[in-house]
């Protein structure tokens, strides 16, 4: 269903009084190569955002001195361990809602939007709102530079959770039910009513979760086609095995595209999901889809993996294990961080 636009001039006193003091708040890890383009893209974007803030989840290829050097505009929190995706954006977000900003657009560090991307969301907004009070989210579309892939949001349909086709090929706004994190724009009312993401489930899922309770508190969220960013979800593949394409198509989207992740994401991935959707919001349909889902990466792994064939097997069954016992926070290491401090702690961040 798309929605139908109330336009609105740039004239209109209804567009100069909506409040559009924007924060950007950026979470980043080793993504040195790509912060200093991402930075200066939003240093020039079409519509002007008030400030720019930048998490730094103990980065090891030295993007905070980079940052601090080159960027000095910019609000740096230099975190002395990584606090994940979730951790690092509820401590951005935290931060600019105390500052009293009215949206904060969230962007992950290998992220790269147009320079109308955000004008572009701040356009839907203005013109949504006559007839759509209460937006709490607009999500800009991911899309995969590799393959052309969009991530434009998913939508309940059914027994499982889709996204259809035309989603991708929408020219106008259209609510949906989840987004990618990277490139929402998050009204600070969602801030006061539902709170920040949660930082104990680390990384991923992170977004969905967070996403359900913006829809339980009545919220709306929006996915707008032409605010267009950059951006990688996992390792892209094309997948050529039918009975894999076959797999997809049923249980996710008609894309021939299949995002992998290394064996500790898998982890976080499938245990965070299944601890949403057993502990917090209790959905045997989405369980069932959960459990199609990961026969689906296995079937994938066995395929595709050949280096980590038992590694990624065990971790999605440990997730598994430890969503349904309720088990969350930091469990696992990731690899390259290994023999770095593992604990995570926001007060031991130094903001530059």
């Amino acid at each position: 269903m798309e929605w139908t636009l109330h336009m609105v001039s740039e004239n209109d006193p209804d567009y100069k009084q909506q409040n559009r003091r924007i924060a950007c708040v950026i979470v980043a890890y080793n993504n040195v190569s790509n912060i200093g383009k991402l930075l200066e893209v939003l240093l020039n974007q079409s519509e002007p955002i008030a400030e720019i803030i930048l998490v730094d989840n103990a980065s090891s290829d030295g993007t905070a001195q980079m940052v601090k050097q080159t960027f000095p505009q910019v609000t740096l929190f230099a975190n002395s361990s990584n606090t994940g995706v979730g951790g690092g954006y509820a401590q951005g977000m935290e931060y600019a809602y105390k500052k009293g900003y009215n949206w904060i657009w969230l962007l992950d560090g290998d992220s790269l939007p147009k320079v109308s991307a955000l004008e572009q969301l701040m356009t839907a907004l203005v013109n949504l709102m006559p007839v759509h009070p209460k937006i709490g989210i607009l999500a800009s579309s991911p899309t995969n530079p590799s393959t052309g892939q969009i991530y434009g949001g998913f939508i309940r349909k059914g027994l499982f959770h889709k996204i259809p086709k035309e989603i991708t090929h929408f020219r106008k706004p259209v609510p949906v039910d989840t987004v990618v994190s990277s490139g929402c724009l998050v009204s600070d009312k969602v801030v006061k009513d539902v709170g920040l993401p949660r930082t104990d489930f680390f990384m991923d899922f992170v977004d969905a979760e967070y996403n359900l309770r913006v829809l339980r508190k009545g919220y709306e969220i929006i996915s707008v086609p032409n605010s267009i960013i950059y951006h990688h979800v996992g390792h892209a593949r094309i997948i050529t095995s039918r009975i894999i394409k076959s797999a997809i198509r049923f249980c996710f989207t008609s894309e021939n595209v299949l995002s992998s992740h290394p064996p500790w994401r898998e982890y976080y991935a499938k245990r965070n999901e299944l601890y949403t959707f057993w502990h917090e919001f209790r959905s045997y349909r989405a369980i069932f889809r959960l459990m199609l889902a990961t026969s689906v990466t296995i079937l994938e792994i066995v395929i595709y993996n050949d280096k980590q064939k038992v590694q990624g097997i065990k971790y999605i069954f440990q997730g598994l294990i430890d969503g349904f016992k309720g088990k969350i926070g930091k469990t696992v290491i990731p690899p390259n961080e290994q023999n770095q401090n593992n604990t995570c702690n926001l007060k031991r961040s130094e903001i530059i």
